[in-house]
């Protein structure tokens, strides 16, 4: 299928396009942030445990020049030499390293979450391509890294011009000071230098993030036709979809229907609304329930139910408009109009059993 023009894609990525995107592990990242803040947490460890650290290793140094006067090396105790010497670097660069890791996944992780891409993993033919490479360099995003590796490498260069620049005075004085006071002075110089380039390559790589996102969100975005041909794909087709929903509301009517053919009363508008009651002679507690209800043809058609299973149709305008209003299909019906379905239950009953109406609450009339 041809790509389409970028100026048709008008359409924000929807969350299935998104989804196989980073199954394919194209996701919004930044190669610069986990970078810069990586270079920051290492200068701040080493401003609060610099010394420490020197210390450390200026002590490691120094008992393995001691140790060479008294050990002889050979096979047997090469091994155990290395040994201890790996240990005591390890105690010394451990929390470097292990503070380098925890920083690592925390970034990549803020910036992607959890993503397991299998098909990114598998191989692609097409980045071997020449022609696939060359348009890769060319392309607006090889410019853009050229352009931010050119920016980057002139905002590093004039920030560690101009500290060296108003330091290098005075650096013919470190020729009267021990080799610890030269050591201290230039780790503050390379602090304060790193402080300097990290906070300009934090400000820059937060751009980079920014400007990421950006162009991955408009890579992803969508014609008005995908978004269309996605919908069907995941929600069916509109014609199948109504149409289900057109025999879901045949099958319910038809199950209306049924209730209304056992129903004890309808009461009409007389044309525009039927409402189907349904009362238990036997449990005299409950309410009459409503068992059917419509307007127009549905109405309609619940009087040519009633009347062919010999349910008696009551014309009560203001009643039935209310029952029809207030009630839904399975409901009691309210207290307030218990008085006036009472009345047509009584008249349905003395019809039929020659019997006074049955034990019900006439409390209310129908307001």
């Amino acid at each position: 299928m041809a790509e389409q023009p970028a100026q048709d894609r008008t359409e924000e990525a929807t969350p299935k396009r998104i989804r196989e995107a980073r199954e394919k592990g194209d996701i919004a990242k930044s190669m610069e942030l986990p970078s810069a803040i990586l270079m920051i947490s290492v200068l701040i460890f080493f401003y609060f445990y610099g010394g420490s650290f020197l210390n450390g290793l200026s002590g490691v140094i120094r008992d393995v020049y001691s140790s060479l006067a008294t050990v002889t090396i050979n096979p047997r105790s090469l091994p155990s030499l290395v040994a201890w010497m790996s240990e005591r670097s390890l105690l010394i660069l451990g929390p470097v390293l292990l503070l380098v890791v925890i920083i690592a996944l925390l970034v990549n992780y803020l910036q992607v979450g959890v993503i397991f891409a299998p098909k990114a993993l598998g191989p692609n033919w097409e980045r071997l391509n020449p022609m696939t490479g060359l348009k890769r360099i060319f392309s607006t995003r090889g410019l853009v890294e050229l352009i931010k590796g050119i920016l980057k490498m002139i905002i590093v260069g004039t920030i560690i011009y101009l500290y060296l620049a108003d330091r290098v005075k005075d650096y013919p004085f470190l020729t009267y000071m021990t080799p610890s006071q030269i050591i201290g002075s230039l780790a503050i110089d390379l602090l304060k230098v790193g402080a300097y380039v990290g906070i300009a390559y934090l400000v820059m790589a937060v751009a980079d993030f920014t400007y990421q996102r950006w162009e991955w969100k408009r890579k992803l975005r969508m014609t008005r036709q995908e978004v269309k041909d996605e919908f069907r794909q995941t929600e069916g087709n509109p014609e199948v979809r109504s149409r289900l929903r057109s025999m879901q509301r045949e099958m319910s009517r038809n199950r209306m229907m049924a209730e209304a053919a056992r129903a004890t009363v309808v009461v009409t508008n007389p044309v525009h609304v039927a409402v189907a009651l349904k009362y238990n002679e036997e449990d005299t507690t409950s309410a009459p329930e409503v068992v059917a209800k419509g307007q127009r043809k549905v109405a309609e058609r619940i009087k040519e139910v009633a009347r062919e299973h010999d349910v008696p149709i009551k014309e009560s305008p203001a009643l039935a408009r209310a029952l029809f209003q207030s009630c839904e299909i399975g409901d009691e019906i309210p207290y307030a109009y218990y008085k006036a379905v009472a009345e047509i239950l009584a008249e349905i009953f003395w019809q039929r059993y020659g019997v006074g109406r049955p034990a019900m609450s006439t409390a209310a009339p129908l307001r």
